[in-house]
């Protein structure tokens, strides 16, 4: 029987380079042989286990692409590739029969379905690989399967999930439209691949947030994306700023994806009269004061979102285009079998400057 090895979080701060016997391929599943995947923000959660959920032992890795391996003939003809494909594979998978997944909702499925996070989804038994910290994925029926370019690489494929989040933001929770002015609050990887997402809808002018020198070359580089233009909030009035560039009236949109407690303010300020919030960066569970008197006296509308339903399909077109110089996006490589040593670099920071932290098989 042949083996694969992948790396297993035994419990926080803990991971195991484990061999496992690859899984006989039926009619309806596919092996992926993982070229790249994508540390997440939210990896380190599950790592360090402060929420005390991680559902133990687990592979970690729902950002990645790579080559089909195996694919039983039912998943061929569902996902409509074949043997040798480079793909890349949404992190959620739907069950396709409850309430959430019928409103195309799969994101929140009761099932709760989701590659190297959750509990139906762990290595506690067969088959074992369900995350992309290691050498292959068993890709489980229903999943979201999607091709990529021949000229692009698994690096930038495996972004797909994000930019996915961007389009999400953008248009199915912002409905923003071609002309419309919008903040994108945070140059991180999810605040990047929101201004690809604007650029793309027509949104005009984009402005992006960030704070620090260490966002100073993110802010350059959301410049190279598309964004109008870049402020830092520790050297310039934000507010003054944006009701400047707008000539007073605010902006349409507001795409929070920070989390920082004074991300909710300014946007509450800054956005124009029956404009939009969305918010996706998370506080870590602290308690937000809100201004409940300006949301109802501006007509806000302010929606939470999580996940990319039917939004990596779009993602993808724009990815596959292959315009946006979306490999800066990945600013850090380990080979996969120091993902150990990879995501204690990506926590402690070793690269002040990192946006996403990659791990690869050659």
């Amino acid at each position: 029987m042949a083996t694969t090895k992948s790396w297993v979080l035994t419990e926080p701060k803990t991971m195991e380079y484990r061999e496992f016997e690859i899984p006989e391929i039926g009619p309806e599943d596919m092996l992926l042989e993982v070229k790249a995947t994508l540390i997440c923000g939210s990896d380190p959660h599950r790592y360090l286990n402060d929420d005390g959920k991680a559902p133990y032992p687990l592979i970690l890795g729902h950002e990645f692409a790579g080559v089909v391996k195996e694919i039983g003939e039912k998943a061929a003809k569902l996902y409509k590739v074949g043997v040798g494909d480079r793909v890349t594979v949404e992190p959620y998978i739907p069950c396709g029969h409850c309430e959430y997944c019928l409103k195309g909702l799969y994101q929140v499925c009761v099932e709760g379905r989701c590659y190297g996070w959750s509990e139906p989804m762990n290595a506690e038994k067969a088959p074992y690989i369900n995350g992309a910290y290691g050498e292959h994925v068993f890709i489980r029926y229903g999943s979201k399967v999607h091709k990529l370019a021949d000229d692009v690489s698994f690096e930038v494929g495996a972004l797909s999930s994000v930019v996915g989040n961007g389009y999400r933001m953008i248009i199915s929770h912002g409905h923003m439209q071609p002309n419309q002015s919008v903040l994108i609050s945070g140059p991180g990887c999810l605040g990047l691949c929101t201004v690809v997402a604007a650029k793309e809808t027509g949104c005009s002018p984009i402005i992006v947030t960030g704070y620090g020198d260490n966002d100073k070359g993110r802010l350059g580089l959301a410049k190279e994306l598309g964004a109008d233009y870049t402020i830092s909030l520790d050297k310039e009035d934000g507010y003054a700023r944006i009701m400047e560039i707008t000539n007073g009236e605010g902006v349409d949109g507001v795409m929070e994806c920070t989390g920082a407690p004074s991300a909710y303010g300014l946007a509450l300020d800054v956005a124009k009269r029956a404009g939009v919030i969305v918010l996706l960066g998370m506080p870590g569970g602290k308690d937000i004061p809100i201004h409940i008197d300006t949301i109802i006296s501006k007509e806000l509308r302010i929606e939470g979102t999580i996940g990319q339903p039917g939004d990596v399909e779009p993602a993808m077109k724009t990815i596959n285009k292959g315009i946006y110089p979306l490999e800066k996006l990945v600013t850090d490589k380990f080979p996969m079998d120091q993902a150990d040593r990879a995501i204690e670099h990506f926590i402690n920071r070793v690269n002040p400057g990192s946006i996403r932290v990659c791990l690869t098989n050659e």
